[in-house]
């Protein structure tokens, strides 16, 4: 028996996902797969964060990929919309899921359950005096480097993501939660 595999239409392909399933069931719960980037400094231990427009609290690089993008394009565009900086390397550490941390409700009432492959990455260009701030204002406020042991009041499955990421670096043991 052959099975057909649908090919996503070209129409289609670079919209986004979650918005267009939000016409359809308006604030309920959805579940979507997602990519969230704990970005390094190659000195040292620090990890780059940035304040979130819509939660306003600090957070990792993260979203849903676009209709026809897979989980790698995704992180690499959700790193750019939302730190104006490009991915040099990255590898998977992690995937967490939990419903414990990964249903999250938005400020705007969207209730999100999030699947999310977990990445560390390296930055082509690690300086944020070269950042256009005005060009990722629609999801960012700030960006600052933090050292692991000095972490601010951030999103908690963000937080947990940074939790896996230091028991990863410790173990090498890819982390599923």
């Amino acid at each position: 028996m052959q099975i057909a595999i649908a090919k996503t239409d070209i129409a289609d392909r670079g919209r986004p996902y979650v918005p267009e399933m939000r016409k359809r069931v308006g604030h309920s719960l959805i579940a979507v797969p997602g990519a969230r980037a704990v970005i390094r400094r190659r000195s040292g231990e620090d990890i780059l964060l940035h304040r979130r427009l819509d939660f306003g609290v600090w957070a990792l690089p993260a979203g849903s990929p676009e209709i026809g993008e897979s989980i790698v394009d995704c992180m690499r565009r959700e790193v750019f919309e939302e730190t104006d900086l490009k991915v040099a390397a990255y590898r998977c550490f992690g995937f967490s899921s939990d419903p414990e941390r990964e249903i999250v409700r938005y400020p705007n009432g969207d209730v999100l359950h999030c699947y999310s492959l977990l990445f560390e990455v390296e930055l082509e260009d690690e300086a944020l005096d070269r950042v256009d701030m005005e060009k990722i204002a629609a999801e960012t406020t700030a960006l600052k480097w933090f050292a692991l042991n000095d972490l601010p009041e951030m999103i908690d499955n963000h937080r947990c993501t940074i939790e896996s990421y230091i028991g990863f670096r410790s173990d090498g043991v890819f982390r599923v939660s």
